[in-house]
């Protein structure tokens, strides 16, 4: 294959000072989005502003963050009037009513009728970290599940449980032991090489079974863990940093009735895919399957940092059921803090009042522009996702799904870097995931219009590098 031609984004003697600066004094594994060099003055909306005063379509929106959009003005309101009042005492020790307000607004809208508890964190990584500790302790178990594109933070059981890229694992081993990756329903690649519905060849007390669940329950459970030595399946209802993959409509209901089988707690990790992305509350939501524990952070509170691990309340409360953890056996000096939570609760309020029907409606018109766009594009393989959570597969061949090489430029560029650099150029920011993917993640404040103009962009992109091909 020949390279093509392609020269990264200019930066003004501005944006190269700051850069400059901050390779001083800022840790050296910072990822750095390679490609988009933003050096960011403000945000308003759907668009970011540089220093150089050149606004950007944001379809990134934070890593999935600002789904309210950036500096929404009823978040700032709530803020500005709880930093009058408090500003910390730690919610792990004291009382205060934004965080009550926030967990019963989580209580109410998270799947399941049961009992359930919020534990408050930081971030998504320590939303996991709890859930390991969770069910571990309910369980007496020590093996748990999860799987092979998964991504669940960079902490240690954040990257034991992960499977999306080697770089987030290596050298730092020993990891969490007894963690056992098995495939996720990545149907555009499978690697059983089974073809989706056709692959459903059993089930599962009456429901159907993918034959990559299959695996789990008659490999797995068979050969190598006893079900009854497992505390723990922990699962993306969307697989998010792996490539924006949405599995058949019988996954999670399989994974249900087999947790359930075995007493294994169940637990989704939302913290990409919830908060109204999907066009509903939550993804799992779409195919009506509730989890024991849910875990969310990223847009709970329009970018103020906070997670949730809410569950249900035997697993969390020693009052409830004496199997659950103990008082001190975790806790936050920060979590729960009073003026994220605030935040939080009318961030929450904004997605369920003005966002979900745009994000359903604007995300429908998106993809159905995308698949109409995928057919007359040689390297665009495969369009999926939900809402505004949307996937597009980047393809050397149609036909045998064969990958670009890891550098098509001749200095040493990958096929994202390429498409994501030219976007920015003209005005655009999108993101990778996956080995070979595009993530459509933008706020979901974005209008038909604002669609319009990230298409188009993306449009003039995909065929400046296919020109370079032929």
């Amino acid at each position: 294959m020949k390279k093509i031609k392609y020269t990264s984004p200019e930066l003004s003697e501005k944006a190269q000072k700051i850069i400059t600066a901050d390779k001083k004094v800022l840790f050296g594994a910072s990822t750095r989005t390679r490609e988009i060099p933003l050096v960011v003055d403000y945000a308003q909306g759907a668009r970011v502003t540089d220093i150089d005063g050149k606004t950007y379509l944001d379809f990134g929106a934070g890593f999935g963050v600002v789904n309210t959009g950036h500096c929404h003005p009823d978040v700032i309101k709530a803020v500005y009037e709880q930093i009058e009042r408090l500003i910390h005492i730690s919610g792990s020790d004291f009382y205060y009513d934004s965080q009550i307000a926030l967990a019963e607004k989580l209580i109410a809208i998270t799947p399941g009728s049961f009992p359930k508890k919020v534990y408050f964190g930081n971030s998504g990584a320590e939303a996991v970290e709890a859930t390991l500790k969770i069910a571990r302790h309910f369980t007496r178990r020590p093996r748990m599940i999860s799987f092979i594109g998964a991504f669940h933070g960079r902490t240690f059981a954040g990257m034991t449980m992960s499977g999306s890229k080697k770089i987030q694992r290596a050298h730092f081993s020993s990891l969490i032991p007894e963690v056992y990756h098995i495939p996720f329903p990545y149907c555009y690649r499978c690697i059983f090489n089974e073809t989706y519905p056709h692959c459903i060849k059993k089930d599962i007390d009456s429901i159907p079974l993918i034959h990559c669940l299959s695996y789990l329950t008659d490999v797995i459970f068979e050969r190598l863990i006893d079900p009854d030595d497992v505390s723990l399946i922990l699962v993306e209802p969307i697989q998010g940093e792996g490539g924006y993959i949405t599995p058949p409509k019988e996954f999670l209901p399989a994974l249900r009735k087999i947790a359930d089988k075995f007493d294994i707690v169940l637990a989704f990790d939302e913290i990409q895919c919830g908060l109204g992305r999907t066009g509903k509350w939550f993804a799992c939501d779409h195919v009506s399957t509730t989890p024991d524990i849910i875990l969310l952070a990223k847009a709970i509170a329009s970018g103020f940092p906070i997670s949730a691990t809410v569950g249900k309340a035997e697993l969390m409360d020693q009052e409830v059921d004496a199997r659950a953890w103990r008082p001190g056996s975790h806790g936050s000096t920060f979590g729960g803090n009073p003026v994220i939570c605030a935040a939080g609760v009318v961030s929450l309020r904004i997605i369920e009042k003005e966002l979900m029907k745009n994000t359903a409606e604007v995300g429908s018109f998106i993809k159905q522009r995308l698949i109409e766009m995928m057919k007359k594009h040689t390297i665009i393989g495969e369009v999926r996702g939900l809402g505004l959570m949307i996937g597009i597969e980047l393809v050397r061949d149609k036909k045998t799904k064969e990958y670009f090489p890891n550098e098509i430029t001749e200095n040493g560029k990958n096929i994202k870097e390429v498409i994501t650099g030219e976007c920015f150029k003209r005005g655009l920011i999108i993101y990778g995931a996956g080995i070979s993917s595009l993530r459509i993640l933008p706020p979901l404040v974005i209008t038909k219009d604002d669609a319009e103009q990230a298409l188009k962009i993306i449009d003039e992109v995909i065929t400046y590098v296919e020109r370079q091909l032929l």
